[in-house]
């Protein structure tokens, strides 16, 4: 009996920068802003807030010309910019049929799930497969909801034949046990929030191809993981990415950056996800296999 199986440890990693802004210096101090006024504290927080307060503002506001922006006020020049990350795998033990969907509500076996939990709902699980994911916002006796679906263009259609809910947890994605028969899929969902005016991007490398010992996986060259054939690589549920393949095509991973997201505004809790499809030969020597994905997000600035 032969035994394959495929395993994705997925390391999300973020690259913060920040804009520039006038300030007062010299050689040992530095005011990065001032104002004509007395009394207020420049940060007051704690465990759950952040106030930014003072007192002596004047004429606070915004004013623009075609050359000019002004922003007037002492805490007009206070920006707090955030760019975060969250990346989960599907958890191939918590899958479940789905048997319908209407709206945001799927009707399946709730057992596990929790408000706040993240699911993926696939459709005709396998190479073909459409899928979505979505964030629990109630659940019910037979029943889960969530607060909206993001999908690749196209919203799964469930009928109860092939059609599954899995939870998204975790840092590692199985692919299960690889057949020549069939083709493996493992969904990888990023939430993003980036409140930059000018957007995010989100890219992925390996640290090597899917391997076991001295073998490898292929990696896909024809734009389509198919059954039967040696081959692995990854579907973008974004439709719209620049300077590779991800969004149009099965496409292989690098040991250089490529995106796979990108947005040209910001964004809070902006989820998209991979599909990750493997599939083996007849030939394909035995094995665990195993890679590792690093996931970065960097603002546009």
């Amino acid at each position: 009996m032969r035994l394959l199986t495929g395993v994705v440890s997925i390391v999300g990693v973020l690259i913060l920068s920040g804009s520039s802004y006038a300030a007062m210096d010299s050689a040992s101090y530095q005011i990065e802003w001032d104002t004509v006024g007395n009394g207020g504290s420049d940060l007051a927080e704690s465990g759950s807030y952040r106030l930014r307060d003072t007192l002596g503002n004047t004429a606070i506001g915004n004013g623009t010309s075609g050359s000019y922006q002004l922003r007037a006020g002492y805490r007009q020049g206070v920006y707090d910019q955030l760019v975060s990350l969250q990346v989960l795998a599907q958890s191939r033990s918590s899958g479940r049929a789905a048997t319908a969907v209407a709206g945001t509500t799927v009707t399946t076996n709730p057992a596990g799930l929790a408000i706040g939990d993240y699911i993926a709902l696939i459709q005709d699980e396998g190479a073909m497969q459409v899928a979505a994911v979505g964030k629990v916002s109630a659940v019910g006796a037979g029943d889960v909801t969530v607060s909206g679906w993001t999908d690749g263009g196209v919203a799964p259609v469930i009928n109860g034949v092939d059609d599954y809910v899995y939870e998204l947890t975790g840092s590692t994605a199985s692919l299960g046990e690889l057949d020549p028969g069939v083709v493996s899929t493992a969904v990888v969902m990023a939430e993003v929030s980036a409140d930059l005016d000018t957007g995010y991007v989100a890219q992925v490398l390996q640290d090597e191809p899917l391997t076991a010992g001295a073998a490898t996986i292929s990696p896909v060259g024809d734009g389509t993981v198919s059954a039967g054939s040696e081959e692995y690589g990854a579907r973008s549920s974004d439709a719209s990415v620049d300077d590779s393949t991800f969004d149009t095509a099965d496409t292989a991973f690098l040991t250089t950056y490529q995106p796979v997201t990108e947005k040209t505004a910001g964004a809070m809790n902006d989820r998209s996800f991979l599909t990750l499809k493997a599939s083996i030969s007849a030939l394909t020597e035995d094995g665990t296999y195993q890679q590792t994905l690093s996931y970065i997000v960097s603002g546009r600035f």
